[in-house]
């Protein structure tokens, strides 16, 4: 094996792998996201400021799609819709949601997401405000938690 190659193959063992490497593995780990993303998903819990809300009270179901696309109902009516981007090897992993039609049009929101095969939660603020780092809201925060569970 020439040095070359085994300085590759040591780096990649190691987790210190060429920027080339990590391109291939931030497409692979983007599409295993998005792929388990896709689906309907209903809201179990949302958590804002510190108050837990009454999700339970109001269907709201959101309908995940590959290209990133979204669309949210609520009690059967069409609340808004827009698209998202992740960055799955954030720690903890970023999505970044746009409001493109309906309830909040224009807005833009940061956020970080959890991902299980039923199950997934989402913390974020609006873009005038920071990033949230963990998955809690508090008394004055602006963050909003939501935990969704596969239909």
């Amino acid at each position: 094996m020439r040095r070359r190659e085994a300085g590759i193959v040591l780096a990649a063992a190691c987790g210190l792998a060429a920027p080339w490497l990590m391109e291939v593995r931030g497409e692979d780990a983007q599409a295993r996201d998005r792929a388990a993303y896709v689906g309907t998903w209903r809201v179990v819990t949302i958590e804002s400021d510190g108050t837990a809300q009454p999700a339970r009270e109001r269907n709201i179901v959101v309908v995940n799609r590959a290209d990133g696309t979204w669309t949210m109902t609520i009690d059967g009516r069409e609340a808004s819709s827009g698209g998202s981007t992740i960055d799955p090897l954030a720690m903890p992993p970023e999505i970044d949601i746009e409001i493109t039609a309906g309830d909040g049009a224009g807005s833009k929101l940061l956020g970080i997401y959890e991902l299980g095969a039923d199950r997934r939660r989402l913390c974020f603020r609006g873009a005038a405000e920071w990033r949230p780092r963990e998955f809690a809201t508090s008394p004055g925060s602006k963050a909003v938690l939501v935990t969704l569970e596969r239909e």
